[in-house]
């Protein structure tokens, strides 16, 4: 297993036990991991207050099996298909870069939605009644960050709406605490970087058209939306446009180097 596989494991069964109060299940269950791996033992019976062991029960076998670990069944060719993307906007959003961005992602078979402060109609940033506008398709409160596999925040000034928005701010917080993949441009890097305050992360300067990655994270201060339209979505880890770094993280699943270098406990949501 990956080693962020084995944390996952340690932290669902030590979860499991903590649920039990009477000491004679959790020390028996501590025996019971003992006997099949002796640091796992010790790091769950730390976790869940029981006895820790002092020497293993019988000898790990050091035998090994690829298929446990999900990284056997990893594609061979990245993809995005049918992963879902969630596109946050509040009125006065980037209409361009998100036709842009919603199209590549389209072409790539992933699943976007656009999720606001409220079902329907939401309008693009300009100051006439003509503004472009789009349905969204959830608010914040009816699906939960949870159910997508990435975030994509766009520029505007719906941004200031946004860094209001304590719902918004969570939203994001809790995809970052699952290690799942966020992407902005422009003045949405200053609300990741200064109001939802992601530990850890470095992020693009807000007047490059550079892409910085950095932990799942992906921006570029100024996101060249007929570039991105003009195509085609080229998923690759040496990716320089934003679309093609972005869809690459995405296709990785999740970021578990945030796991393992402690910065999703950094993050309350």
């Amino acid at each position: 297993m990956a080693p962020y596989e084995k944390q996952h494991l340690i932290a669902a069964i030590s979860f499991e036990l903590d649920h039990c109060d009477d000491p004679i299940v959790y020390e028996t269950y501590t025996k019971i991991l003992n006997c099949i791996d002796y640091e796992l033992a010790r790091k769950v019976a730390s976790n869940i207050g029981s006895a820790i062991p002092d020497k293993p029960e019988s000898e790990n076998h050091g035998k090994t099996s690829k298929s446990l670990s999900q990284l056997y069944y990893t594609p061979e060719n990245s993809n995005i298909a049918e992963r879902r993307v969630a596109i946050l906007v509040e009125d006065g959003f980037n209409a361009d870069e998100v036709k842009a961005v919603f199209s590549a992602l389209s072409s790539a078979k992933a699943r976007t939605f656009i999720i606001g402060p409220h079902r329907g109609e939401i309008r693009a940033e300009g100051d006439d009644r003509s503004s472009w506008e789009i349905k969204a398709d959830h608010h914040f409160e009816g699906q939960r960050s949870t159910l997508f596999d990435a975030l994509y925040i766009p520029s505007g000034r719906h941004i200031s709406q946004l860094a209001k928005n304590g719902r918004a701010v969570q939203y994001v917080r809790e995809a970052f605490g699952h290690c799942k993949a966020i992407g902005a441009a422009g003045v949405a890097i200053g609300f990741l970087r200064d109001t939802v305050d992601l530990p850890g992360v470095k992020f693009q300067d807000e007047d490059s058209s550079d892409v910085k990655t950095s932990y799942g994270v992906v921006t570029t201060g100024k996101l060249d939306a007929e570039a991105v339209a003009a195509g085609p979505l080229r998923i690759a880890r040496d990716s320089k446009d934003f679309m093609g770094a972005f869809a690459y993280v995405i296709s990785c699943h999740r970021c578990y180097e945030r796991e393992m270098d402690g910065l999703t406990s950094r993050v309350a949501y």
